[in-house]
C-alpha cells in the first residue's frame, strides 16, 4: 500500500483541515511519524525521548493531517544547507535502523523544500492519505 505525504502552509489549524493548497510538496512511503520526531530530535539538539512529537490537527483517521510544532518550523527555516545535510543523513541512518530506506538524495529533497516551507512563517502541516 502507497501513502502519499504532503507537507504544506496554512494560517492556522482550521484552515489547515481543507487541505493543502498552492504552498506544498509531495512525497511518499516513509514513517512520517517516526521522522517528525527524528527531525525535531536533530534539529532542535534533543533526546528522542524527550521530543514532543507532531499534534494531529483533524478528527479523522484519512486522510490525518499532522501539525509541526512551531520550534520545528522555526529551526527549519533557520537551517542552512550544511545543517539540512547534516540532518538528513542522521535521518537516512535513523529509517535504516528500523529497517526503513530513505534514499539520501531524496532526504535532502524533502528537508530542503521543508525549509522553504518553513521560510514562509506560516504554520507547517503534514496531510497523510
Amino acid at each position: 500500500m502507497s501513502t502519499i505525504i504532503t507537507f504544506y502552509t496554512a494560517a492556522n489549524d482550521d484552515a489547515a483541515e481543507r487541505g493543502p493548497g498552492k504552498d506544498s510538496v509531495g512525497f511518499g512511503n516513509f514513517d512520517v511519524f517516526a521522522s517528525l520526531e527524528e527531525w525535531e530530535s536533530f534539529l532542535l539538539d534533543r533526546p528522542l525521548d524527550d521530543v514532543d512529537g507532531p499534534e494531529q490537527v483533524n478528527d479523522e483517521e484519512s486522510p490525518l493531517i499532522l501539525g509541526f510544532l512551531p520550534k520545528l518550523t522555526t529551526a527549519l527555516a533557520r537551517a542552512d544547507a550544511a545543517t539540512l545535510a547534516g540532518v538528513a543523513t542522521k535521518w537516512v541512518a535513523a529509517r535504516a535502523a528500523d529497517g526503513e530506506k530513505v534514499d539520501p538524495a531524496q532526504a535532502r529533497r524533502i528537508l530542503t523544500d521543508l525549509a522553504a516551507l518553513a521560510r514562509s512563517r506560516r504554520p507547517l502541516y503534514c496531510h497523510v492519505a
